[in-house]
């Protein structure tokens, strides 16, 4: 099972995820999360919310709703205020992912299990000198041989390619597939203003 959903991702790089990309999975303890909660949980309008629209739209958030919860594709560049809308869904009650590939091809992924959080960053791994990677997985930490394939080492190359790791690690804790039908299946788009990068 494990070798398969890598290989999956693995495919779905190889056809093309795209330049840019933040996609998250928020599932609740209990209880169904449905689209029109997440939005409010985002401190917007359900009433905003288009749809069923095409996703890839940079101008919008795509909002699926899968298993007991709800799925977000955002095909911006990831910056801060897009992510803070995002990690709105995490909280008390939920289990959050987000995994995002910004225009530099840098990978990350931020998790938070009700109030315990984890975080991966590639291509370099540590936020503070003399802080190893792994001090930061929190929940993650269960994975840390599988990810620590992903980065580069003195003695040889990723084995795995980070952001095909890291979509791995959200579809084994939420059970949550990202593939082709979820990426492109008409969705609930919720507008928003395009990133500022001036």
């Amino acid at each position: 099972m494990f070798d398969e959903i890598v290989a999956h991702y693995d495919d779905l790089q190889a056809e093309g995820i795209g330049d840019t990309i933040a996609y998250t999975v928020t599932i609740p303890d209990t209880g169904v999360l449905t689209i029109e909660e997440a939005v409010r949980r985002m401190g917007l309008d359900p009433t905003a919310l288009q749809g069923p629209k095409q996703p890839h739209s940079s101008g919008s958030l795509s909002l699926h709703q899968v298993r007991n919860g709800v799925a977000t594709l955002d095909w911006s560049n990831p910056v801060p205020e897009r992510r803070q809308l995002t990690d709105r869904l995490a909280g008390e009650g939920f289990r959050h992912w987000l995994v995002a590939l910004d225009m530099a091809g840098n990978t990350s992924m931020y998790v938070r299990y009700r109030a315990d959080e984890g975080w991966v960053e590639h291509p370099e791994p540590a936020r503070l000198p003399f802080t190893r990677w792994t001090e930061y997985l929190g929940p993650l930490m269960g994975y840390a041989g599988f990810l620590a394939t992903g980065y580069d080492s003195e003695e040889a190359e990723a084995a795995v390619d980070m952001l095909v790791a890291c979509l791995t690690v959200v579809e084994l804790e939420s059970g949550v597939r990202l593939d082709r039908d979820v990426m492109d299946r008409p969705c609930s788009a919720l507008p928003l203003p395009e990133p500022d990068f001036a």
